[in-house]
């Protein structure tokens, strides 16, 4: 009885030191969203309305100096400034609401992609090479929250006219989710702010938290490529109905 028992205890200890683990895993990716989200509203909303602040000061001299013709001018900078940063703000709220996977992992990314293709109009292409597979919700959020980052990226800096996305699953049960563009690639050298960083790190680590690997190649002037791969039979995948 007394080694069936120590073994018990042994199981229950590595499910706990497994919990706190994946617990600790949590907190730190909620943090780095949290410092990517502040990083984001900086590069984007803080400047513009920043730059709108500097505007209404124009305006406000102009008006006092009386000239009608640069006080019209003023107001229409300032207005397509305000419609910039309306429409800045609303892809970041897109781009930070939480993805539902409810209704099953594809159909969830097909919904992502029509909600990009509608608002970009960039020609968007789902090829779905993958059978009736249900993952758990936290692998489906994942995977989901891979693509949607992917899709950000592509809306801000590719100048893309076209992305395909693919969602492969191989004979050996090893799955592929491929998300490329035709736009101007990623230069290394210059590449983006803090908060682009972040959001590819985070990529990485909730590619990491399914047991997967995320490779990103990119060349400038020859679009960009983002690679997600793991195995299902690692994330306790089971039959849809």
């Amino acid at each position: 009885l007394k080694p069936l028992l120590t073994s018990i205890a042994h199981h229950i200890s590595i499910a706990i030191e497994k919990y706190h683990d994946d617990d600790e895993n949590r907190e730190h990716l909620i943090k780095e969203e949290r410092t990517r989200i502040a990083h984001e509203l900086h590069d984007s909303l803080a400047q513009s309305l920043a730059s709108l602040r500097l505007q209404v000061r124009v305006l406000d001299e102009t008006l006092h100096q009386g000239d009608e013709s640069t006080t019209w001018q003023q107001l229409e900078r300032i207005e397509n400034s305000l419609d910039e940063a309306n429409t800045e703000l609303r892809g970041l709220i897109a781009n930070f609401r939480a993805p539902s996977s409810n209704r099953g992992l594809v159909e969830a990314i097909e919904q992502m992609v029509s909600q990009f293709r509608n608002e970009t109009r960039i020609r968007t292409y789902l090829q779905k090479d993958c059978g009736p597979t249900a993952f758990p919700r936290e692998t489906e959020l994942q995977i989901l929250r891979i693509i949607q980052e992917a899709l950000w990226n592509i809306r801000k800096h590719s100048q893309a006219k076209t992305v395909r996305i693919l969602l492969r699953e191989n004979p050996d049960a090893s799955c592929q989710v491929l998300i490329e563009d035709d736009g101007i690639g990623i230069n290394k050298q210059e590449y983006g702010s803090a908060g682009e960083h972040v959001g590819l790190t985070i990529m990485r680590e909730r590619a990491n938290r399914i047991g997967g690997k995320l490779r990103i190649e990119s060349e400038t002037g020859e679009g960009t490529r983002v690679v997600l791969e793991f195995n299902k039979r690692k994330t306790g995948e089971t039959a849809c109905p």
